[in-house]
């Protein structure tokens, strides 16, 4: 009856950051929903709350890792307002299974809605982001050798002024894009015309 349902609880426990926020709140509200036995439900209010917390907290900061591995830019230290967004991410979004996956969803959650206090140019560096990764991977299919996109913002110019600390200011300019595979890497070479 409730093996299956209490890998659940578990599994939400570790990688869903609004539950294992419930659940410290109040285990058996959280546990609510679940068609657990007397027993389960009772080893499950009773897990320690500094160990959910903390393996809540290492699997937030791998998942940050995840994602600023592929987008060094996404850095929290180094760019204001930040920390926040990246926490309603881990919070909003569950995990992905590979780091490129990771970086992608929050590239579409920064492109869904203005996120925080964020630059408004964000949406479209996360566009540009999203299709550098997506492209090289072969996630998304390309026409040719090339794939041109149009963006709001001179994305190429703030991706070279996001390897330095703060938000750059950057007026609205209407910018192409052009994404080059390279043969044979799970690559791009990206360039403004």
């Amino acid at each position: 009856m409730g093996y299956s349902e209490t890998l659940e609880v578990l599994a939400r426990l570790h990688v869903d950051a609004r539950f294992r926020e419930a659940w410290l709140q109040d285990a058996n509200a959280a546990m609510a929903p679940y068609a657990l036995t007397p027993r389960e439900r009772e080893a499950l209010a009773g897990a320690d709350a500094v160990v959910v917390e903390r393996a809540g907290r290492m699997l937030d900061g791998h998942r940050l890792s995840r994602v600023h591995e592929h987008l060094p830019w996404a850095d929290p230290a180094v760019r204001p307002g930040l920390l926040a967004v990246l926490k309603d991410f881990l919070q909003d979004a569950l995990p992905e299974l590979l780091n490129r996956e990771e970086a992608i969803a929050f590239c579409h959650y920064l492109e869904a809605a203005p996120r925080g206090n964020l630059p408004a140019y964000m949406a479209d560096v996360a566009r540009c982001e999203r299709l550098r990764i997506a492209l090289a991977w072969g996630l998304q299919p390309m026409a040719g050798p090339t794939h041109v996109e149009a963006f709001q913002y001179p994305v190429t110019d703030l991706l070279s002024a996001l390897a330095r600390p703060g938000w750059p200011d950057a007026p609205m300019r209407p910018t192409r894009v052009e994404y080059l595979k390279v043969p044979g890497l799970p690559a791009v070479m990206v360039r403004a015309l």
